[in-house]
């Protein structure tokens, strides 16, 4: 299982296996979870700044 955290501009991405799950929009505080079963409280890995992936638009 893959999961990958990118944080670019003022959005935060969760993807797991290559889809994306979670998205979090940081400057209004604003989310949204694209796949429940993937994202719920039984999820091993929770959402901490270990892992996120910084990307420009540059």
């Amino acid at each position: 299982m893959a999961i990958i955290k990118v944080l670019r501009d003022h959005e935060f991405y969760l993807f797991m296996n290559g889809k994306l799950i979670y998205k979090k929009w940081l400057n209004h505080g604003y989310s949204k979870v694209f796949d429940v079963m993937a994202y719920d409280k039984f999820t091993l890995t929770s959402i901490t700044d270990k892992g996120i992936t910084h990307q420009s638009d540059n």
